[in-house]
């Protein structure tokens, strides 16, 4: 199918800049020679939110309430490389026709206006569809354009852009989408690459149960990927000498929440508050402290940056602790807010000087039910 088109470089000056494309065509005929790539367990290439059907008939609702009712919007696609045939007119090389087949639908992305694209084929698939095109373009640009294009109206979840920059940030060829976001004035936490290792090692306590989109077994997914951020800053927030870069931040929160899981298996479940955000943030830091108190006062050497020394010091820390504290009813609904951190924090403590006086754990405990404390 081909149609007229402008083509044009809006940095001509640039030749990392992408080149563009600008044409109509009926939204039937878009439909059927393009995709809409979604994130998704068996497509992390994607990048759309999922459809919303009631947006797509809400926009051709629209265009049939009024014959005077338009969207002049373009749509914004990408086109890989070899996806397109484009010939310039001799004479005047920013006209030309461009030329495209269901053939190479793989490689031709709807990455803005998906449901404009088939509110308008609803309403009738002859309809023109406005259309600016990005040729050769990189999975990075995909991704960053989308998340550019959707935070100036509907935003982008946190998550959602997370898991874009964890797909689509190209080490190899020294491509940043986080540091292009930053031009953008959208950022991401400096952790997030932490995030995708967390859940992606396989030695990883949190192996498969980040709850980033687009992954697998979204049910078993307990760990919200801020909960890891929050907790490696707190650990760089104290300066330890041996943990003095990120990647030594990330191993000691690996190590201590291997050690942790290896003591505490069953806290490791949907029943448990342990791996909500209050839950995993909460303990970090207070094991983190008790670490440094251990090591500072007690006159027991522990060395941060070893992984025996951290286990051994967790294990003494935790028998001054129970897993049923995480497993019990508490008298409070849990949520990330500083009132009920405060109060786990204080319990915590609280359990600790229990079990050390060799009293029950939930002793004089107020966040703890009355009735099922042990």
């Amino acid at each position: 199918m081909k149609y007229p088109c402008i083509i044009f470089r809006q940095k001509p000056g640039e030749p990392s800049a992408p080149s563009f494309c600008m044409f109509k065509a009926p939204a039937g005929e878009v439909e059927s020679w393009s995709t809409v790539p979604r994130l998704s367990p068996d497509d992390i290439s994607g990048i759309q939110r999922a459809r919303n059907d009631f947006k797509v008939k809400s926009i051709s609702k629209f265009l049939q309430e009024d014959p005077r009712n338009t969207i002049p919007t373009a749509i914004v696609i990408t086109l890989g490389k070899n996806a397109y045939n484009l010939e310039p007119l001799p004479d005047s090389p920013e006209m030309g026709c461009i030329e495209l087949d269901e053939k190479h639908k793989e490689s031709i992305f709807v990455v803005d206006g998906q449901h404009r694209l088939y509110g308008l084929g609803l309403f009738d698939e002859n309809a023109a569809v406005p259309i600016v095109a990005i040729l050769d373009a990189t999975n990075e640009e995909k991704a960053f354009q989308f998340i550019v294009i959707n935070n100036k109206v509907s935003k982008v979840t946190t998550d959602h852009i997370r898991a874009l920059s964890i797909n689509f940030t190209d080490q190899a060829e020294n491509q940043d989408l986080e540091q292009r976001l930053r031009t953008a004035r959208l950022s991401l936490h400096r952790h997030v690459g932490y995030v995708g290792l967390a859940d992606e090692l396989q030695d990883s306590p949190f192996y498969g149960l980040v709850n980033l989109p687009g992954k697998a077994n979204p049910e078993q997914r307990m760990v919200v990927p801020a909960a890891i951020e929050a907790s490696i800053a707190f650990i760089q927030s104290k300066k330890f000498k041996q943990l003095s870069d990120d990647d030594s931040a990330f191993e000691f929160f690996i190590t201590m929440w291997t050690s942790i899981k290896s003591l505490w298996p069953a806290a490791f479940s949907k029943e448990s508050k342990l791996l909500n955000k209050v839950g995993l943030v909460t303990m970090t830091k207070y094991v983190t402290e008790a670490i440094d108190s251990l090591a500072t006062y007690s006159g027991q050497l522990v060395n941060f940056g070893n992984a025996e020394d951290v286990h051994t010091a967790i294990a003494k820390i935790l028998s001054f602790q129970t897993m049923e504290f995480w497993l019990t009813d508490w008298t409070i609904s849990v949520s990330d807010t500083k009132a009920v951190r405060d109060q786990v924090e204080g319990a915590l403590k609280s359990v600790q000087q229990n079990l050390r006086d060799k009293e029950p754990w939930s002793l004089d405990i107020p966040l703890i039910k009355t009735t099922t404390a042990a």
